[in-house]
Order: C-alpha cells, then sequence, then structure tokens
C-alpha cells in the first residue's frame, strides 16, 4: 500500500492527479494507495509525520514555493519520493538538490503521468532492500535511508552521519548502527568509521575513499574491510 501525497492549490489539478490515480490502478491491479490531498503548504508542513512514498509536489504554491517546501521535507524525510508537477520548468534543474526524482509539466496528460508513475514504483521496489534508521537530534527525528549515507563517523560518544544531503550529529554508539545496516553493505574500515560500501572510490594500503574523503583503514580492520568490499562488488549488488 503506497501513501500518496499531492499538495496543489488548484482544485481543477488536485481533481485531475486523483482521477489519474484511480485510472492508474484500474489498469495496475498490483497497485493499492491511499491518497491526501493538500491547498496549502503550511498545514501539510504542520501535519507531516515522515510516512509517505510519494509526494506530488505543486512549485507554485501560496505562502512559499514547492521548492521550499521540499528543502523542508527534506530535513525531515531523506525517503519520500518527490514528483514536481509544474508550469515552471525553470526549477527542474534545482530539483536535484532536494533529490527530486522527476518533474511533469502542466497541463499534464494522463499518459505521461503513468508513464512517470510506472517509474517511481519500478525505483521504490529497488530500495526495498534498504534500512532506514530514525536519529534522535536535539530537536528533531530524522528518518534517514541508508542509501543516503556515505559513512557514519565516531568521535568520544559523538556521532556524525554523513549524507549525500549533509550532516546529521547526535550522541550514540557505532555498534549500534553497525548492527542495523549490517545487511546493506556497511562495514568498518576502522574502529571510527562505518562505510556505506556502495560509495568506496578507491582503497590504498591506509586509506578508503569515499565521497571525496580519506578515511583512514586500521591494520586490524583491513582485511575483513576487504572481504567484505569484494563480495559487494563481485555480488555486483
Amino acid at each position: 500500500m503506497y501513501k500518496i501525497i499531492i499538495l496543489e492549490d488548484e482544485m481543477n489539478y488536485a481533481t485531475q492527479l486523483l482521477e489519474y490515480l484511480i485510472h492508474f490502478q484500474e489498469t495496475h491491479f498490483e497497485f493499492t494507495y491511499i491518497a491526501k490531498h493538500y491547498p496549502s503548504p503550511i498545514q501539510f508542513l504542520g501535519e507531516y509525520s515522515c510516512d509517505a512514498d510519494l509526494l506530488l509536489l505543486d512549485i507554485r504554491l501560496p505562502g512559499m514555493t514547492g521548492m521550499d517546501v521540499a528543502h523542508r521535507i527534506r530535513e525531515m524525510d531523506q525517503n519520500v519520493t518527490i514528483l514536481f508537477i509544474t508550469s515552471l520548468t525553470q526549477y527542474a534543474i534545482e530539483g536535484y538538490s532536494v533529490r527530486a526524482f522527476d518533474y511533469i509539466v502542466k497541463p499534464v496528460s494522463y499518459s505521461f503521468f503513468a508513464s512517470k508513475l510506472e517509474r517511481v514504483l519500478r525505483a521504490r521496489k529497488q530500495e526495498q532492500t534498504e534500512r532506514y534508521i530514525e536519529v534522535k537530534t536535539k530537536n528533531k527525528t530524522i528518518r534517514i535511508a541508508s542509501n543516503s549515507i556515505l559513512f557514519i563517523e565516531i568521535l568520544n560518544h559523538d556521532i556524525t552521519i554523513h549524507t549525500d544531503q549533509g550532516e546529521v550529529k547526535h550522541w550514540g554508539s557505532l555498534s549500534k548502527y553497525e548492527q542495523l545496516l549490517k545487511e546493506v553493505h556497511f562495514a568498518r574500515c576502522n574502529s571510527c568509521y562505518l562505510v556505506n560500501l556502495r560509495y568506496v572510490e578507491g582503497v590504498d594500503d591506509q586509506y578508503v575513499q569515499v565521497g571525496g574523503q580519506q578515511l583512514t583503514m586500521s591494520k586490524a580492520k583491513r582485511k575483513q574491510f576487504l572481504m567484505a568490499l569484494g563480495q559487494y562488488k563481485g555480488g555486483g549488488v
């Protein structure tokens, strides 16, 4: 069951998208969903509980732009798929900054909408093997997808989660994350770093290159880390 949210202030467009979802379900019997429409970004942000699968997001909204909304959402939820519905095509490139999946230009045809939704569903299925972790900071709880994590660092119980959207800091234990992420291709290169193997760019005698950074690899962890990396690369995951 997919949870889909439509943030659109123009009722004719919102109604059209809801009708397109019904039509899509009629021809894709495995697709089940619940949908909710918000006309106001303020109401949506006030009620959002980080549990949606797809956000159909208009760019031109009252009070703030859809891009502003997307940036706010990414501070809370790195998992939800964002699909922009817009007549403002100049924002398409900026969408990469919030990891937008794609955009649809108004007026929206059903065939174009259906092809985009099919791509979203394929991508969501591919992501089902990853993990999602909830991190409690001083001010909020953030849900982070494992595929967005480059590596996790610990220094005196201060955890820094390095993601493709920036850093998340809190107090905690690296061994906790090692257990949570052990099935999704993470491995330690020393006692301070837990590395997502998909982002390893290179390895030498002393360092692991991840996300443009050099992480020290200890002698004690080297054999186990290289074995895990070899299994990951060899498996073609």
